[in-house]
């Protein structure tokens, strides 16, 4: 290590919501974040959660945008095919900013960071998929021994895949102790890891609130239609008490640290209500003609269902123990055509100048068939294709609540005004970002008439576009707030802040501190 260089504690939050982490901080429930809030610098991040929410942690540690990553999501739209093809997190091809840290002479501790690769090219630890949350890369260690004594000292994870669970109290109950367990031997394990070798930049992953937020959002939720103030079964405090003891554990890795650090905690995304209709954009495009030809000019005044996917109904009624007891005896190919048809249904694409396809629940994506790019191409590059990317963004913010009149569509991006890079051409044209700020079940315009939408997940809780940053220790100045930031910046500003050069390809700019 530099003279003067401070060792830098990096603690990744894994869907950790902004909103109650300042209102939950101010009501003295964690006082961790509390006196972080105080005592050094905080703010919002623009994120990629806004557009693309799988991309956001690759994003945090390549400083990075989408579209210089092979991944965007696992059940990714393929253009040659124009099908879904599997995709795991190692394909997303970018160099985190560790390695750079390693080939400067860095010591460097990366442990369960969520949905990245594991790195051969390390100077130290680095552990993947130990209890990360749906992270589709390999359980794995650098060097290869680590895990072993990993799963000797601490056993497995206990969580697992927190979506093999159904809605019943009492599975949700067992839920939240190995959660919360989880949680506890997340912070033991960093510890130990602390502890065990010499680093120069430690960086953790916090599964539990992603997991958390997903199931039990509208147990805490006060205006959630699924809310129960009465509180039957005794889960609405379940979110507020993860939170309340992962504030603890940092507390714990902070003091362990001890004064000679600076201390990085981020998310890259938050977690709201499940208000959506990206299980229906298909068929509003169909309706608003881009579409099946025979679906084209059906809106009427009258109130229509909307259509449901057979197969997303099929895994709301089937018990999670089950489908995964199914899942682990059929072949990969099975498994992954399952995945399709619950993203996708049939896939009947062929003929339709746009087609919905599969993102992350809170945005939803859409593709122009575009000649000599995609397979079922019909819509010709250029002129005709920005016009058409045009006519659905503005026939979607068109679209309303007939509750309240109120707009359903948050913002509209158009990927190749927003990223750039090599695999642009293979993310969604369009990605349409919902107003989950109040509930709504059904989407009405002029030219689509009014759907009514069909509840087609068990869960509650989906991603909100809220990334946020606290800083604490050496240097770092007094309940400051930092604006303009993206989760872009994470990476060169640890790379500066450990002096080394910052890659001219990378997006981000470091925080304003390091002037």
């Amino acid at each position: 290590m530099g003279n003067n260089i401070a060792r830098q504690l990096l603690i990744g939050l894994d869907a950790m919501e902004w909103n109650l982490v300042e209102r939950w901080a101010a009501e003295g429930k964690l006082p961790t974040f509390q006196r972080l809030l105080k005592e050094g610098l905080h703010g919002e991040l623009r994120t990629t959660s806004a557009q693309l929410p799988d991309t956001v942690w690759a994003s945090i540690c390549t400083g990075t945008n989408p579209g210089k990553f092979e991944k965007y999501f696992y059940a990714q739209y393929d253009p040659g095919s124009g099908n879904l093809k599997n995709v795991p997190d190692d394909a997303i091809h970018g160099v985190p900013f560790w390695e750079y840290l390693s080939e400067s002479g860095k010591r460097v501790s990366i442990i369960d960071v969520p949905k990245f690769p594991l790195s051969r090219r390390i100077n130290g630890l680095h552990l993947t998929n130990w209890g990360a949350h749906a992270t589709k890369t390999a359980r794995a260690s650098s060097p290869e021994s680590l895990l072993g004594d990993i799963d000797g000292l601490f056993g497995r994870h206990p969580v697992g895949d927190c979506d093999a669970v159904d809605e019943k109290p009492k599975a949700l109950h067992d839920l939240r102790r190995r959660t919360l367990a989880g949680l506890r031997l997340h912070g033991e394990l960093f510890r130990w890891l602390m502890e065990k070798e010499p680093w120069d930049i430690f960086f953790a992953g916090f599964s539990a609130p992603h997991c958390i937020g997903h199931h039990f959002w509208h147990y805490m939720d006060p205006d959630h239609p699924r809310h129960d103030p009465l509180d039957p079964h005794k889960l609405n405090d379940t979110i507020e008490v993860i939170y309340r003891a992962l504030d603890d554990e940092i507390a714990k890795m902070l003091t362990l640290a001890g004064n000679n650090i600076q201390c990085l905690i981020v998310a890259g995304h938050g977690m709201g209500p499940m208000y959506h209709a990206s299980w229906h954009l298909n068929e509003i495009l169909d309706l608003q003609g881009y579409g099946q030809a025979s679906t084209r000019g059906l809106t009427t005044r009258k109130i229509r269902e909307a259509h449901v996917n057979p197969w997303r109904l099929l895994k709301m009624i089937l018990p999670g123990k089950v489908q995964y007891a199914i899942k682990a005896v059929l072949p990969q190919r099975l498994q992954d055509e399952l995945i399709f048809r619950w993203y996708a249904g049939e896939r009947n694409w062929a003929g339709r100048r746009a087609i919905a396809v599969p993102n992350n629940d809170s945005v939803g994506a859409i593709r122009i068939n575009v000649v000599g790019r995609d397979k079922h191409g019909i819509v010709q590059p250029g002129e005709e294709y920005e016009r058409v990317c045009r006519e659905i963004s503005d026939a979607l913010y068109d679209i309303r609540d007939p509750k309240s009149g109120r707009k359903v569509v948050k913002h509209v991006t158009l990927a190749h005004q927003e990223f750039q890079g090599p695999y642009l051409d293979q993310l969604p044209d369009l990605t349409v970002l919902w107003d989950q700020s109040f509930p709504w079940d059904s989407v009405q315009s002029v030219r689509l008439g009014t759907l009514h939408l069909r509840r087609q997940d068990a869960r509650s809780g989906s991603h909100s576009p809220h990334g946020f940053l606290l800083m604490h220790g050496l240097g770092v100045p007094a309940g400051r707030a930092v604006y303009g930031h993206s989760i872009y910046d994470i990476a060169p500003t640890v790379l500066q802040l450990a002096g080394i050069p910052i890659p001219r390809h990378m997006d981000g700019k470091p925080l304003d501190l390091c002037y």
